[in-house]
Parts: structure tokens; sequence; C-alpha cells
């Protein structure tokens, strides 16, 4: 397995010149761009980068330090000089937090915490190879008391280690944090030629995003099942409504719950009836996710979709 991100050839060669800097590269970085595009994996291959022993332009893949950033056949890292934190999303109690925020504990030492070792306590200890690297998952969920709590560490990274900061962009954090960063800018990634004649058309290629376009090769019959349940819904809008309300069904028995991808594939078949059409569907779309998540009653709510779809998909058989 490649320790080099798909799509991220720009990316990659501005993090090569600052390890190249050596002791005088940042120790403070922001991998900036929008969800998917693959911030961790890039993180990932800068850590491997920097702990390789290989001292080649990418990670050699074969040393100790690049097998530990290898991750095992289901998708678990056991890598000691690679750390990743993210927003909490559950409250201290266990309930789901209205909304997910890094928290103190997660950063630095606190008493009557469960965190045993938090990130800066992690880093200050010596590599076991050549290089630590942590990574802070969306960052702009750090708050102003962690932030603040963790500014030293932001500052002034211990020697030999690296923080990596994962967020939309400078903008999206809070001024205190982003301008201790140095910022490395993803776009959505352009996928191999290979991929696209598989896929097309699939939303991640639009879109740029590695994980998702991996997950439909994956499993490329539950992909086609859902874009036949897309097409049928379609063909079937102009036409009986019994015949939309049966179709709208076998679409949503082939929609798991918290699936991203049926919703990506209607935008798709949305977006080629034209402006209006997509707006429209997009709409209709979010307002049935919306009810969905709300528990409605999910037939009523099927149904209510199918009736905003026809007024403007009817038009477009």
């Amino acid at each position: 397995m490649s320790l080099v991100p798909e799509g991220q050839a720009a990316a990659l060669a501005a993090l090569r010149a600052l390890a190249a800097r050596g002791d005088d590269a940042p120790r403070t970085l922001l991998l900036a761009g929008p969800d998917g595009v693959g911030r961790r994996d890039v993180a990932r291959w800068y850590a491997a980068l920097r702990g390789c022993a290989a001292n080649l332009d990418d990670p050699c893949g074969r040393c100790p330090a690049c097998r530990t950033l290898l991750p095992d056949a289901d998708g678990v890292l056991d890598a000691p000089d690679y750390r990743e934190v993210g927003p909490a999303t559950t409250t201290r109690d266990g309930k789901p937090a209205r909304r997910p925020q890094l928290r103190i504990d997660q950063l630095v030492p606190r008493e009557r915490s469960d965190v045993d070792d938090p990130l800066g306590t992690w880093l200050a200890r010596p590599p076991a190879f050549r290089h630590r690297v942590g990574t802070i998952v969306r960052a702009e969920t750090l708050t102003e008391e962690a932030a603040n709590a963790f500014l030293t560490t932001l500052e002034a990274p211990p020697r030999n280690a690296t923080l990596v900061l994962i967020a939309p962009g400078p903008d999206a954090l809070l001024p205190t944090v982003a301008s201790r960063c140095a910022v490395v800018r993803l776009r959505p990634a352009d996928a191999p030629a290979a991929v696209r004649a598989r896929l097309a058309p699939h939303p991640s290629l639009r879109l740029g995003r590695p994980a998702a376009w991996r997950s439909a090769l994956a499993d490329e019959a539950s992909t086609d099942a859902k874009r036949a349940a897309v097409a049928d819904l379609l063909a079937a809008l102009p036409g009986d409504l019994a015949d939309a309300f049966a179709a709208a069904e076998a679409l949503a028995a082939a929609w798991p719950t918290g699936d991203d991808e049926m919703p990506g594939l209607l935008r798709e078949a949305w977006r080629s009836a034209g402006p209006a059409a997509y707006a429209n569907g997009d709409a209709a779309t979010a307002a049935l996710e919306e009810a969905w998540g709300a528990y409605a009653h999910r037939e009523l709510a099927l149904r209510r979709w199918v009736l905003a779809l026809r007024s403007s998909f009817s038009r477009h058989p």
C-alpha cells in the first residue's frame, strides 16, 4: 500500500520544501481545504516523510517508521510517532454533544480528566524514530479557552515534533491560532484516469474526494444499485404518481442511514436537469434528510419529497 495521497501533488511539493529546511522547518502547520479532499492522508504522509529512514522525496513505505503509518485491514494505525485528536462527540456524562468541540483536557493535562495522555504531553516525549507529528482534526472547533491553554505548544512545539491542524482555512480558526500556522492549501483532488473510467459520473470525482471514490470502488455493486434507483426514480417522476411513489420507496431501501453517497448521486442527477431543477431537487432532498433526522414518519416524508420533485422533474423525463 502506498503512503502517497492521491491528487495532491502541489500540497506534497510544498510540504517537501518545508521538510527540506530541517530544523528550520515550521513546526505548526495548517492543512487548509474542503472536507474530504485528503487532508488527513496528507498529514499522515508528512509524518511518514519526517520519520522515514530513507531520506527520499516520498516516504519509502518499507522502513520501520513508515510501516507504522500503514493502516491494518481495519484501517487502524499503530504509530508511536503519530497521533490524531478531534472534537469530542459526547459530553463527559456520555450524552451526544450538541456542538462537538475540542476540549482542553484533550490537549493539556487537567485535574479530574479521563484523558491519560493529552496531545501536548505526548508531543513533548522523544520520538521513537526521527520525528513526532500530532494532528488536530477539525481544528475550527478549538474553543478559545482550549486554544489559550495550548498556546505555548502552538507557538513552539517541542524539537523533533510538528503540530498539524486540519481546517477549511485560516479564517475558520481563532486569530490567535491562525497567526501561528504555516498554511499549506489543498485543492479538490484529481482522480486518476482509471478511477474516472470506472466511476464517472460520481459526486466524489467532481468534488475531488479520494476517500469517497475509494469507498465507491470498494463496493461497486452498492454504488451501481444506488445509481439504478436514482435512474428509476427520474424515469418514474413524469408518469403515474403511484409508480413514482414505488420508485421512491425502492430508492429509500437502497439508502442506508447516514449514507452520503445517495444524496450525492441524487444531486448529480438534479444538476444534469438544469439550474432550476437542481435548486428544487437540492432543497427537497435537504428537507427529506432533515425530516428523517427528526424521526418524521418515513413514508409520509418520502411522499412529500416525490410531490416536490414532480413540480420540476416532470418536465425533464
